[in-house]
């Protein structure tokens, strides 16, 4: 016999109609209404405290970072004073230098002049003769050559003729003692009058043949050497210091 299946379906129950009236209904409506207001308003209100925080935060930076752009800007500013300054000190000091320098320029300049003014009053003197031998042996010895000539300044020939002499026969004697009779035998001094001395108040030029070897012994050029050797000391006495 074929079984019988029975389904059992729910029971649909009926549905209690509401009992909640209009005028609670608006009250309801109202409640969450004003529960939404408040959450956004304080939604709201904490959005704007953040980001009163984040500009206050922001604007707090960028013053920090501008005040580091000035307080970078004057050191720069400072410093560049300090560097100028520095400059001009040590511009005046060094032109307080050049200026003592010139200073003592001009005074040895004029120690030198009046030294130039006392040489021609040597060349009217009695020891002139005897200063110009010494001036042509100094030079022949200082040649150490065979064949030499002498050249005397514009208008002292013969002072120079006078005295040449003398001079050849003390170079001969210097002569034999450290170079042998050998040397002597060639030696021939010549007094030049081709080429006298000029813009020279005293002394002689001694030259080997063809000039190839020139010495300048006039009394300017032996005043500059005393110049130049004795400069630290004649410093010494004009200015002090060691």
């Amino acid at each position: 016999p074929a079984r019988t299946h029975l389904h059992h379906c729910p029971s649909r129950l009926p549905l209690k109609p509401s009992t909640m009236n209009q005028d609670q209904v608006t009250t309801q409506i109202n409640q969450m209404v004003k529960f939404i207001k408040q959450e956004g308003e304080e939604k709201a209100k904490e959005i704007k405290v953040k980001a009163e925080e984040e500009f206050n935060i922001e604007k707090l930076r960028m013053v920090e970072a501008e005040k580091a752009t000035i307080r970078a800007e004057y050191e720069r500013k400072e410093k560049d004073i300090e560097i100028q300054k520095r400059i001009t000190q040590s511009n005046h000091v060094r032109s307080a230098r050049l200026s003592i320098l010139a200073e003592r320029e001009a005074q040895l300049g004029v120690l030198k002049g009046e030294a130039a003014k006392r040489l021609g009053r040597l060349v009217q003197s009695d020891k002139y003769s005897s200063l110009l031998e010494s001036l042509i042996v100094e030079g022949l010895i200082r040649l150490e050559g065979t064949v030499v000539s002498v050249r005397g300044v514009s208008g002292q020939a013969n002072l120079v003729k006078n005295v040449l002499g003398g001079a050849v026969n003390k170079y001969k004697a210097w002569a034999e003692k450290e170079k042998g009779a050998a040397f002597v035998k060639d030696i021939d001094v010549s007094f030049d009058a081709d080429k006298p001395v000029k813009n020279s108040c005293g002394g002689v030029v001694i030259a080997t043949a063809g000039d190839m070897i020139v010495i300048d012994n006039t009394l300017e050029a032996r005043l500059e050497l005393a110049m130049e050797l004795r400069l630290p000391e004649t410093r010494r006495v004009l200015f002090g210091g060691k």
